[in-house]
């Protein structure tokens, strides 16, 4: 059989099993791969270079492999791919065959889609279905080289390690709670990290690309939190209270879609923040009372921002937000009374602007016992509630704004998870400089090879597992992060330690795709299945040359 059917073979068997994330797809698939790479006479040799990593929630697991080269050295190269996919609602009627590729391509030529996706289905160079470019393709090529090592351990001059988790469709906790096993793995081998290497489609981190790329950086994420308290009042005293959503209204305009807030660095530029989640808070069922609590949160991309910077930005937008609120307020107020409107007479207000931490010293000021022992139990409490890991955060919010030393209108900011740091691979180091000779000396074999130019592209947009290989962040810039996020450390946690101990150079080299996360959502098998492999072996091969 060629690599190409070979992998085509494993990406079909891969793509049946709908792991949606936090679905028991996402346990089959683990098992499935364990158990395929179970039965190579490397594994069965060398029991202890196959495992499967438990998560936090002790059901989903990764699988984590070690080959070693025969030449007997350190160096390794540490591969990451994802096992759960987004679900397939999209799919309409057709949900039942989104994770059959060959099915679904059937019955999809009868169905009404843009001219792009038509040509591509039509050519028959394309394969559609969930998952099959983010990112069950990369998880395919990643084993076929793993097994092809792992029947002959001459082959390369480093070791490979590849990790497989679950969750990074979600709150990335099967890469978190892998980080723990691979230092260990490390420590235990003997192994020297000097590249991390993931699969992820070209577009989906450069949507719209028009041919094959390569990042040696990807974004972080920051999620960042507005909680705004109002006054209460009945509707019909409209002006003597302060309606939350009105001022979430005005903050929101500060904030969503405004380019002065993307961040840049050198060629890459992020989105400008967006909201993800609002809310009109405590008020379920219908009254005509003012909504006096409201919280949005906030996905913010990065290359160069920290926590701080994140924090401080957020906090001027919402002094800005309040201050047009309240103007916007007086001003209508005044119309009122011009219309001949006979209501009591309306006081300017005050809005605090704080962040967390600061909300969280009040709170531990003013609480009547134990605060630390108090917070921790409402937190542990809330971490057994099976809640969103957002409003996991949320609820303690809302229980430590009891205790604040005002009772006046105000916006708390703060940080909820997941975090994503940004990280980056720009030759500052011996170990990036040999990394980046043999990116170059890849670039050049796929051009003289194939006629292929392979683009550098801008840092990976699409968010990924990336962000946990190695950290870039100083420990000032952590203990805002810690102090600024709700429940830190039991809720959520970033091992820092472990992440600075996996530095090293990355590199995301993935399939061409198009549509993700949509119900198109295709792959382009030609560089996929034919090129790419080549590459990413001719990679290993360099990488393992000394340069």
């Amino acid at each position: 059989m060629s690599v190409e059917d070979r992998i085509y073979e494993e990406l079909i068997k891969l793509v049946r099993i709908p792991s949606v994330t936090g679905s028991d797809g996402e346990v089959e698939i683990a098992r499935h791969i364990y158990d395929s790479l179970k039965k190579e006479r490397y594994f069965m040799e060398h029991p202890g270079h196959l495992d499967m990593v438990p998560g936090p929630d002790g059901h989903r697991r990764s699988v984590v492999a070690l080959v070693r080269s025969s030449l007997n050295v350190p160096d390794t190269v540490l591969f990451i791919g994802h096992l759960d996919v987004v679900g397939a609602e999209v799919y309409g009627d057709l949900a039942d065959k989104a994770f059959d590729p060959e099915a679904l391509m059937q019955v999809m030529a009868s169905r009404p889609m843009d001219g792009q996706a038509r040509a591509d289905l039509e050519s028959g160079n394309w394969i559609f279905g969930r998952g099959v470019m983010d990112m069950k393709c990369g998880v395919a090529l990643e084993l076929d080289l793993l097994k092809e090592f792992a029947r002959d351990p001459s082959l390369f001059g480093v070791n490979v390690v590849v990790a497989l988790v679950f969750d990074e469709e979600g709150s990335s906790q099967g890469m978190i709670s892998a980080l723990p096993f691979l230092v260990d793995l490390a420590e235990r081998e003997g192994l020297s990290f000097i590249s991390a290497i993931n699969t992820e489609p070209t577009d989906a981190g450069l949507p719209g690309a028009s041919g094959p790329g390569y990042f040696l950086s990807t974004m972080g994420k920051t999620l960042v939190m507005t909680y705004v308290i109002g006054k209460e009042a009945h509707g019909g005293s409209y002006f003597g209270g302060l309606s939350a959503s009105l001022l979430q209204d005005f903050i929101d305009l500060e904030i969503e879609a405004r380019p002065e807030l993307r961040d840049v660095l050198g060629a890459s530029v992020t989105l400008p923040p967006f909201v993800l989640n609002r809310q009109c808070r405590q008020k379920e069922m219908y009254s005509v009372s003012i909504p006096h609590l409201s919280m949005a949160y906030f996905n913010v991309f990065t290359v160069a921002r920290t926590p701080g910077d994140v924090l401080g930005l957020f906090k001027e937008a919402a002094a800005r937000g309040a201050k047009r609120a309240l103007d916007y307020i007086d001003a209508t107020y005044k119309e009122m009374k011009n219309f001949g409107y006979a209501g009591a007479a309306k006081e300017r207000g005050h809005v605090s602007i704080i962040d967390f931490a600061e909300l969280r010293r009040q709170a531990a000021r003013n609480y009547p016992g134990d605060f630390e022992r108090a917070e921790r139990e409402m937190a542990l409490k809330l971490k057994s509630s099976g809640k969103d890991l957002r409003e996991q955060g949320i609820a303690l919010v809302e229980w430590e704004m009891s205790w604040r030393d005002e009772k006046e209108p105000a916006v708390i900011i703060g940080f909820l998870p997941p975090f994503m740091p940004h990280r980056s691979s720009y030759g500052r180091t011996k170990a990036e400089l040999r990394f980046g000779r043999a990116v170059k000396a890849t670039v050049s074999y796929a051009e003289n090879v194939f006629g292929r130019p392979l683009m550098e592209c801008p840092a990976f947009g699409g968010l990924c597992d990336l962000s946990y290989i190695g950290c870039e962040i100083d420990k000032g810039e952590r203990q805002t992060l810690k102090e600024n996020t709700p429940g830190w450390g039991i809720i959520y946690d970033l091992p820092f330690d472990l992440m600075e101990k996996l530095n090293m150079p990355i590199i995301n080299l993935g399939p061409l795709g198009r549509g993700a996360h949509t119900w198109l959502e295709r792959l382009e098998r030609d560089y996929a299945l034919g090129e790419l492999p080549q590459l990413l072996r001719q990679f290993l091969i360099l990488l393992g040359s000394g340069l």
